[in-house]
């Protein structure tokens, strides 16, 4: 789709009319164009996951250490930025397409903006572009930060990217349009609803942000900090794991109420949840192993299965032992109510309410200061009906496929 028209929530695209240029806009629903898949950071999979007899359709070996998920085009080719800022393509059947060194410092998460640019932030506050094998531009436009929440790609071509306080809206060129500070501090994947960015800050407080004017506005908060970040179940609903991993809180932006959805038993939730619809797909870590369960709007349990079992933790002195809530993997879930996982351990899986099929070790796990960087499967995204793709820390690339089953009302 070719157009000049920009959002309604942002100032227009620059266009210089002396020069015609087509200007790609729209973000295709299939693949994975942001961290947890789009925008509403759902998770949610609008291709049927593959339900039984997993299999490694391929493996890529990347040569770079990956910390964030990968990214897929509408063609089924997938996008990863290494932890040095090197960007690397892969097409559909497992070849690798290009490879571009960016020199960037600590890239992180990335998004795929509607002409397939990849753009992430890298430690320095510098906002990179890569497209077809070169780097299109890079924008230094906040300060240098450890915290970079995963970018936003915008329907006009554009992309909000952040630094820990910072937001801007630049363009499919990397023109500022517009930006603001955040009177919080906030490390967690930007959202977009109703026109508005959505940002989460250390507190838990929820702002809300218009590209075009000056201030965000607080519009609610879930009370305690937020793990690893939310998930819209519809426009106005945010859905978090909160309170010290105790409480599934799902917040209302347009009234700005906070409702617990659902208390942990005996085991803390792991977040961020996968959303299809009101409905939230969580891993709960207990003693005994981990489990997937999925908790409707009013705050029933509607399924649970076992994803991996382990001896349970104990001290020293043969007491029982906390539980190790490490970052995770983040979930998919498709239509169909399948739940795509990964283990602690590395392994990777995808459970119905009827079974649980895995690959055992499909990822390495990290040593040394790397285990507690990441964990060994860093990201899932869609591939195509029947597969999806996933990424190791340790720097592989893995397409699983298998059968899929028919999509439930």
């Amino acid at each position: 789709m070719a157009a000049t028209a920009a959002t309604a929530a942002a100032s227009g695209q620059t266009v210089n009319v002396e020069r015609p240029r087509t200007l790609v806009v729209g973000l295709p629903s299939a693949g994975a164009r942001a961290d947890r898949v789009d925008g509403a950071r759902t998770g949610l999979s609008r291709t049927a996951l593959p339900g039984s007899g997993l299999r490694t359709e391929w493996r890529v070996p990347l040569g770079a250490l990956i910390e964030h998920a990968p990214l897929v085009d509408a063609r089924g080719c997938v996008y990863v930025v290494g932890t040095r800022g090197e960007v690397i393509s892969i097409a559909r059947d497992g070849t690798e397409r290009w490879r571009v060194p960016t020199g960037a410092a600590q890239a992180g998460p990335a998004a795929l903006l509607a002409d397939d640019s990849v753009v992430f932030v890298d430690a320095a506050g510098e906002a990179v572009a890569v497209r077809d094998g070169s780097i299109r531009w890079r924008v230094p436009f906040g300060r240098a930060d450890a915290a970079r929440p995963a970018p936003l790609p915008l329907e006009d071509g554009g992309v909000v990217v952040a630094t820990t306080n910072e937001l801007a809206a630049l363009d499919a060129d990397g023109q500022e349009r517009a930006r603001t500070t955040l009177p919080e501090p906030t490390s967690l994947p930007l959202l977009a609803t109703l026109g508005r960015v959505v940002a989460i800050t250390a507190s838990g407080a929820v702002w809300s942000w218009a590209p075009g004017t000056r201030e965000p506005s607080r519009v609610a908060s879930f009370g305690s900090p937020v793990d690893a970040g939310a998930a819209l179940a519809d426009d106005h609903t945010l859905v978090a794991v909160t309170a010290d991993q105790m409480h599934l809180t799902a917040v209302n932006l347009l009234r700005g109420t906070v409702t617990t959805r659902a208390v942990a038993p005996a085991g803390v939730w792991l977040g961020p949840p996968a959303m299809r619809g009101s409905t939230a797909y969580v891993a709960l870590l207990t003693q005994a192993g981990e489990l997937g369960v999925a908790v409707d709007g009013s705050g029933n349990e509607v399924a649970r299965v076992v994803l991996a079992l382990h001896p349970t933790p104990v001290t020293a002195d043969g007491g029982p032992g906390g539980l190790n809530a490490a970052a995770r993997t983040p979930p998919l879930v498709d239509s169909s109510g399948a739940f795509a996982f990964a283990t602690a351990e590395g392994a990777i899986g995808v459970a119905s309410a009827r079974a649980v099929d895995w690959i055992g070790e499909a990822c390495e796990q990290p040593l040394g200061s790397a285990a507690r960087a990441a964990p060994p499967v860093v990201g899932l995204a869609p591939l195509e009906p029947g597969a999806f793709v996933a990424a190791c820390h340790a720097g592989a690339l893995l397409a699983i496929g298998g059968r899929s089953r028919a999509p439930q009302p």
